[in-house]
C-alpha cells in the first residue's frame, strides 16, 4: 500500500513540475491593420496615408484582399497600387467562382495558393499609397484591403 501511495504522490509532484515548466505565451509579433474599402461609391479607388516606413518585407507579411463577388467570374480582377507617380504593383487576381460570394486573396512576397495567383514581386513594398480595382466585367460589390505586418 505504501508503494502505491508513494507512486501516487510521485505522479502528482511530476504533474505539478511539468505544469510549471509550460512555456508562457510569447508576445504577438504580427498584427492585422485595416486598410481601405474599395466600393462603387469611391469608384473602387482609395488612398491610404501610412508612414513610409511601414513596409511589407518578410515572407509572412501580406496584403489581404476580401471581395464580395457575384458569380459567375468572367476573368481576372485587377488590383493596382500606386505610390506618388509610380505604379508599384499591378496584380491580376484569378478568383474562383465564389461560394458563398466572399473571396479572400492573400498577397505576399512568398506567394501561396490563397494569393489568387498574385505575389508581391519587389520587397520591401510600401503599404501606403493609392489603390484601385478594375473588375474587368465581373460584378464586384465591394472589396476591403488590410495588412498583416510583423514587428
Amino acid at each position: 500500500m505504501s508503494a502505491r501511495l508513494a507512486f501516487g504522490g510521485l505522479a502528482i509532484v511530476a504533474a505539478l513540475v511539468i505544469g510549471a515548466c509550460e512555456p508562457t505565451a510569447a508576445p504577438q509579433r504580427c498584427r492585422r491593420y485595416e486598410g481601405v474599402a474599395l466600393v462603387p461609391e469611391n469608384h473602387f479607388a482609395a488612398s491610404l496615408e501610412l508612414d513610409a516606413t511601414i513596409l511589407i518585407d518578410l515572407p509572412e507579411e501580406r496584403l489581404d484582399v476580401a471581395m464580395s463577388v457575384v458569380p459567375p467570374v468572367r476573368g481576372t480582377i485587377d488590383l493596382v497600387h500606386v505610390v506618388g507617380d509610380r505604379e508599384m504593383e499591378r496584380w491580376e487576381l484569378t478568383v474562383p467562382d465564389p461560394n458563398p460570394s466572399i473571396v479572400r486573396c492573400l498577397i505576399s512576397p512568398a506567394g501561396g495558393w490563397l494569393g489568387c495567383g498574385a505575389v508581391i514581386r519587389e520587397v520591401p513594398h510600401p503599404t501606403g499609397g493609392y489603390y484601385y480595382m478594375r473588375p474587368n466585367g465581373n460584378t464586384v460589390l465591394e472589396a476591403g484591403l488590410s495588412f498583416y505586418l510583423c514587428d
